[in-house]
């Protein structure tokens, strides 16, 4: 019989690829899912987005430094095209259940499609970006989100 066990507490995410940080080959992985196919959805504009989303949950400092990981011209250039980043502060608290129906709303797709959206976009970010970023980013996000932006560990 199998036994349960909970993961070690300081357990350190796994990095399961290497991904390049180009915009292509980003927008290349998002528009061959079957997420984004089933849906009908275009990769920019699933990736702007859950950036735009994003955006809105993160601190001023934090934003930017997501999108220096990312590189300010590739797919960085998604995240800072937000009109979120022009003027003051925008973080704004909100819960899973928001997040979610604010992605599902600007594509006009049910929540549980955006969920899976969401997650292949969430999946594809983190590939390429450091592991005290994934982190960073993480800590300024609600549990049940911060989960699902993990690394499996």
């Amino acid at each position: 019989m199998a036994e349960h066990t909970e993961p070690p507490i300081n357990a350190t995410p796994v990095k399961e690829r290497e991904e390049p940080a180009d915009l292509q080959g980003f927008l290349d992985e998002l528009g061959n899912s079957r997420e984004f196919q089933v849906n009908g959805v275009d990769a920019r504009k699933g990736a702007e987005a859950v950036f735009c989303t994003l955006a809105r949950r993160l601190s001023d400092g934090e934003d930017l430094k997501l999108l220096w990981s990312l590189g300010k011209g590739g797919i960085g250039a998604i995240l800072g095209a937000c009109s979120i980043h022009r003027g003051p502060s925008h973080a704004k608290r909100m819960d899973r259940a928001e997040f979610i129906t604010d992605v599902a709303d600007h594509l006009r797709i049910p929540m549980d499609q955006a969920l899976r959206v969401l997650t292949v976009v969430f999946t594809a970010i983190r590939d390429r970006i450091p592991d005290d970023e994934v982190a960073a980013v993480a800590s300024q996000l609600p549990a049940d989100l911060a989960d699902l932006w993990r690394r499996p560990v």
